[in-house]
């Protein structure tokens, strides 16, 4: 094996290797025509022989089963005297002392000169060198060049090879001996016509046999043909099966993938689902609870205290969300209320009166001195009117649900016993039924979520 900066390596252990002095000898090339040619004419030689020669060649080469590298000795030596061994078969290894006398046996040649400046370059020289390397390959089975230690190694198992062919020679040469005396002590009886005839019918015998095993060997020919062609037709169909297969078996992955991503959509939609069904959006949007003794809504205080007076603003927006809640739950409820309508306008929500004089009851109160002797008593009717319409959406949730029953009852302006009205009254008290109200208008909202939820399970 050559690289292509002129190197060589052993085709066996890959190893580099420097070549003998001898491979730059310009005498070498003529040998290596000699050789070659010699190669050639065995060729030559190897394509004369008869069919009947060819196929004992062939037979005795696909009898080896031996290690591919060693040479091809066995066999040839059980060939008949006088047969021509091919050149290819048989393992040649050039020494330096081999090749040596006929590279200065043609140096002499005076005629030869031109040549041999020629083949003196480095191109031709590799080229010779690889030719010759070709021919060593071919010849030994065995691909050149090698290393020391590979050549070693090749040296021992031929040398193993050549001790096992001659106890096998040895064991062969034997048991023809005994062949040929059991024969001779065979032949010695005197055979007599009866014995000539029946051996001559069993040859006869065996002749007809011999043809009815050819006829059935031609038989047998047509039927593997045929089964061939039946083979390969199975071949291509199984082909066609298989791609077919991978085919399905692709789109099988690619829908099982999809379905899997569906089920997997499905799964996140249907517990996004369940927890927007357990979610109470109007809990979330009206938040209601407490701050001490303050009754809240979505974090607005309602009521004052001497010692903690709570801004107005803070207490009509408190206003203006539970007003904005207490129309929410009657549109849910598809409930409508008598005589008033609510109009929720955040810290300036008002209830408008729809029957008689049609008054407008502002439910936002003002702590300036005006608001307090005059505005503020709008504000205690506004309150009033408020506890009126909590009292009949109440009405209406304990008429639909025997169970429900508001917290604290109320009757015209009081709850729980206690008046929802700021004049005239103390502020502790009026921030208790502040409160009261706002647990009345929870419980109202807890029913409409109860009653939603009955209804979409239904």
């Amino acid at each position: 094996m050559m690289s292509s900066d002129g190197h060589y390596f052993c085709c066996h252990c890959s190893q580099p290797i420097k070549l003998d002095d001898s491979f730059s000898n310009t005498g070498f090339d003529e040998t290596l025509e000699l050789v070659v040619d010699s190669n050639v004419d065995a060729d030559k030689t190897q394509e004369s022989l008869g069919n009947e020669e060819a196929r004992h060649i062939e037979s005795q080469k696909s009898s080896l089963s031996e290690d591919d590298t060693v040479p091809r000795q066995r066999h040839l030596r059980r060939r008949p005297p006088g047969f021509n061994v091919p050149v290819q078969d048989s393992f040649v290894m050039l020494s330096k002392s081999q090749v040596s006398p006929l590279l200065f046996a043609h140096t002499s040649d005076a005629n030869a000169k031109a040549d041999e400046l020629q083949r003196g370059s480095i191109s031709h020289r590799l080229k010779t060198t690889a030719k010759l390397f070709e021919l060593m390959s071919k010849v030994a089975d065995v691909d050149h060049p090698l290393c020391q230690g590979c050549a070693d190694d090749l040296t021992l198992k031929l040398e193993k090879r050549l001790s096992d062919v001659r106890k096998e020679k040895e064991t062969y040469e034997t048991y023809l001996l005994t062949l040929k005396e059991n024969q001779e002590a065979e032949f010695a009886a005197i055979l007599t016509e009866d014995d000539l005839q029946h051996l001559r019918d069993e040859e006869a015998a065996a002749i007809e046999e011999y043809r009815q095993l050819e006829r059935e060997k031609q038989a047998l020919n047509d039927d593997l043909e045929r089964i061939r062609l039946e083979l390969q037709n199975l071949d291509t169909e199984k082909e066609s099966y298989w791609k077919s297969l991978n085919d399905h078996q692709t789109s099988a992955r690619e829908a099982l993938l999809d379905h899997d991503s569906l089920k997997a959509s499905l799964e996140c939609a249907t517990r996004q689902l369940d927890k927007l069904k357990k979610t109470n959006v109007y809990n979330d949007t009206f938040r209601i609870w407490h701050d001490g003794p303050f009754g809240t809504i979505n974090g607005f205080r309602m009521g004052r205290l001497p010692n903690q007076p709570i801004d107005w603003n803070e207490i009509n927006a408190a206003m203006g969300q539970a007003l904005l809640l207490l129309d929410t739950i009657a549109v849910k409820l598809g409930f409508t209320f008598k005589r008033y309508r609510l109009v929720p306008l955040g810290n300036f929500s008002r209830i408008e009166k729809l029957e008689g004089d049609k008054s407008i009851y502002e439910l936002y109160g003002s702590g300036d001195l005006k608001g307090m002797l005059f505005w503020n008593r709008r504000f205690d009717n506004a309150l009033v009117v408020f506890l009126n319409c909590l009292q009949q959406i109440g009405d209406y949730a304990e008429q639909q649900d025997k169970n429900f029953r508001l917290p604290y009852r109320i009757n015209k302006d009081k709850i729980g016993e206690t008046s929802i009205r700021l004049q005239f009254n103390q502020e502790e008290a009026w921030t208790k039924a502040l409160k009261c109200m706002l647990i009345d208008l929870k419980w109202v909202l807890a029913f409409c979520c109860a009653r939603s939820t009955s209804q979409g399970v239904q």
